[in-house]
């Protein structure tokens, strides 16, 4: 069924967009993409109206954003479909079409999907064993007779086991390995195919909690290779602790080292809780450590990297979520967004820039974000996909997509990648009035007679119009429509933001 209806919210400044859509659903979440030369091809799920279960979305845009078409298929027994994951779903090779995988909510198995390059369903299979439960099929990776299916379930004993099975091109199981460590969980981070015969996985074990109290909880990393029947060639640990949480999509660099995403980890007594803080990990082929950084702070559990990209020029994408405090909170809490999160390193791993986004923006409920996976142009420039969730006036699911510069800027004439560890300007150091205002914004501030930027966004975080390099003390929004507005005003890597009404 082709859906046509499309609700879009988008930046006005060309290369970049920021654009969030419902595609006529209740619900809708963007989990992995595929460039397909001019086309961006999307996995996930969305539910319409009428429909008691989430279906599989196959979705189609040009590289500005718009929808081309996009089709949701329903299981037959009215089984939900569940967000795959960013490893989920990859462009075959021969130009057939593509694959993708998932995990049905209940009851909880996998599946493979194959799909044409229009979309079009070719062949679905279905995993299950009774003695296993949760099967939860996190990755695919294509061989030279078929595929790769990775992931976690639940063994007869309530340990956590990694799963790989290998499948013909059919869908049809040839053999399957679980790697596991008694009374632990194990976890799968990612997999890299070395060749036909040696795949490299990433992955972590950790210390049962309803075991061992969850202060003293540790991580082992572990990245281990197999043979193209699963058995296991070499394999290395690291020592537990909450130093290193995992690997994640581990990677191979022009120098022949392991790249890899992971976390750092502490125990949060006030919460009972890990927090984590995201890193980024470079080690040699002996795996000793040449580099390791983190990056925000470890304040939140939901704070991470859900995918690292590397780029045509040998850099690095880290892409994920983050919890952000606004200057000016929408409810009276420490963090009043989740936004989505990315990250640019070059091929040492500097960074070169960041910057935090939100699809939409409430004053009064803020908003969740979540980026997943992302895809670089041959121009350079990235877009990523997502979702993001709103509460009013009932809590729905949107799919997101937001395109940035190399540079990692939206507008490329107002170039301003956002971090949000720029330090802020005190809020009473700076006055704009009259507050409701019709025509004109005075500024007022102690000490600052030129700013680098004056920007002014909508409620949805949407750059409506921007000042650079500018001694003007006063702003024009005349031609704004009425409503609520927010004035970001920015000196030397440093900001404050001010809320305003206008009204005619």
């Amino acid at each position: 069924m082709l859906i046509l209806t499309c609700i879009g919210y988008a930046a006005p400044a060309q290369p970049g967009f920021n654009e969030a859509y419902d595609l006529g659903a209740l619900a809708a979440a963007f989990a992995s993409m595929e460039l397909s030369g001019d086309t961006l091809v999307v996995y996930g799920v969305a539910k319409e109206e009428g429909q008691t279960a989430f279906g599989m979305l196959f979705a189609r845009f040009d590289t500005s954003g718009n929808i081309l078409d996009a089709r949701i298929d329903y299981d037959s027994m009215g089984k939900h479909f569940t967000v795959v994951s960013p490893n989920g779903f990859i462009k075959l090779s021969d130009g057939s079409g593509y694959a993708g995988v998932g995990q049905f909510f209940n009851p909880q198995n996998g599946y493979l999907a194959r799909f044409d390059n229009s979309g079009e369903l070719v062949n679905f299979v279905e995993y299950y064993e009774d003695s296993y439960t949760n099967h939860i099929s996190r990755a695919i990776i294509e061989t030279n007779d078929g595929y790769l299916i990775c992931g976690t379930e639940y063994s007869p004993s309530t340990d956590m086991e990694v799963f790989i099975q290998r499948i013909d091109m059919e869908g049809n199981i040839k053999w399957k390995r679980r790697y596991g460590t008694n009374n632990k969980l194990d976890l799968f981070g990612g997999i890299l195919k070395l060749n036909d015969d040696e795949y490299v996985v990433g992955g972590s074990t950790i210390t049962i909690p309803v075991v061992t109290p969850l202060p003293q909880t540790k991580y082992t990393s572990k990245i281990f290779a197999i043979d193209s029947l699963g058995n296991i060639k070499w394999q290395w640990e690291s020592q537990p602790s909450l130093n290193e949480i995992g690997v994640g999509n581990i990677h191979k660099s022009e120098g022949n080292n392991w790249v890899y995403k992971s976390a750092r980890g502490w125990y949060n007594s006030t919460y009972n809780e890990i927090s984590v803080q995201p890193k980024f990990i470079i080690r040699d082929e002996d795996f000793n450590l040449i580099r390791e950084d983190t990056f925000g702070v470890a304040d939140y559990p939901v704070n991470g990297f859900a995918k690292l990209i590397q780029l045509n020029d040998g850099g690095w994408l880290l892409i994920g979520v983050k919890p952000v405090h606004y200057p000016i909170p929408p409810v009276p809490m420490w963090y009043n967004s989740f936004s989505g999160w990315m990250v640019r390193l070059d091929s040492q791993g500097d960074q070169l820039w960041s910057r935090v986004d939100t699809a939409f923006w409430s004053y009064e409920t803020g908003s969740t974000n979540y980026y997943y996976d992302a895809v670089e142009l041959p121009s350079g420039s990235l877009v990523v996909c997502g979702y993001s969730r709103t509460y009013e006036p009932v809590p729905k699911d949107w799919g997101w997509l937001i395109k940035v510069s190399k540079d990692g800027c939206l507008d490329t004439l107002f170039c301003s990648p956002v971090s949000a560890s720029f330090p802020i300007i005190p809020d009473k150091a700076v006055t704009l009035y009259p507050n409701p205002a019709t025509s004109w914004l005075d500024i007022q501030s102690e000490g600052i007679d030129k700013w680098d930027r004056i920007e002014v966004f909508n409620v949805h975080g949407q750059l409506m119009q921007a000042m650079r390099d500018t001694t003007e003390s006063r702003i024009d929004i005349s031609r704004l429509d009425d409503g609520v507005y927010f004035i970001r005003l920015t000196k030397a890597g440093q900001s404050v933001t001010k809320k305003v009404i206008k009204r005619r």
